[in-house]
């Protein structure tokens, strides 16, 4: 399913292979040789997504951008990448030929350098910054710029460090406010941001658009 948003239509180059239940929303583009699989949803909300030739998107990932009143985060992947099923990918930066097995999360701001790996249910915070080659050991949490890599029993640590990370200001913009403010804030601009959705159209008799063109 393709599916304008904010008039903005998906380009998916006419040597792609998209599967006919992927959901593709708003301005991504897809290059050639990329393979995306059934259940893949990629939604790009005001920022875009930009998924470079010979990548591969395996079945259930889910690959998103968002933009609202003060934040942007595009989504870029870049050449001969892997990204493996269930994974979960949010305005951030992958490097080619990375390889993100399944059940991988990157959030916003991470940036995956040249060839890395991020194994089975590995998670890259926000705002870290992988350098090329780094690997991200099954079920590891990776944190800061340069990345520090914790393993899942480490929870004390990876505990400070995810409150070291302040989602709420990052995220949303949300300073200067109390805890609950905050929190109040930041589900307004979210809600700004999904209600976006609400004069999105289905494209119907959609026809690849060659990359060619722009």
């Amino acid at each position: 399913m393709h599916i304008e948003h904010q008039k903005k239509n998906p380009i998916i180059h006419p040597l792609a292979w998209v599967d006919s239940n992927a959901v593709i929303s708003g301005e991504v583009i897809v290059e050639e040789e990329v393979y995306i699989s059934s259940g893949a949803v990629i939604i790009a909300e005001g920022a875009p997504i930009h998924i470079k030739r010979g990548t591969i998107i395996m079945k259930n990932v889910v690959l998103k951008s968002s933009e609202g009143k003060t934040i942007s985060y595009p989504l870029l992947i870049e050449e001969h990448t892997l990204i493996g099923p269930y994974a979960y990918l949010i305005g951030c930066t992958i490097e080619r030929k990375c390889f993100l097995a399944a059940g991988a999360k990157v959030y916003n701001r991470a940036y995956i350098g040249e060839q890395s790996i991020i194994e089975i249910n590995g998670v890259v915070h926000m705002d870290t910054n992988l350098e090329a080659k780094t690997r991200v050991p099954t079920q590891h949490m990776a944190f800061g710029n340069p990345a520090k890599i914790y393993p899942s029993d480490n929870s004390g640590n990876s505990a400070k460090e995810i409150e070291s990370l302040n989602f709420l200001d990052t995220l949303f913009q949300v300073k200067d406010k109390s805890k609950d403010l905050k929190f109040i804030a930041a589900l307004e601009q979210y809600r700004y941001m999904l209600f976006n959705h609400k004069n999105d159209e289905i494209i119907k008799n959609f026809s690849s658009n060659s990359i060619d063109k722009l």
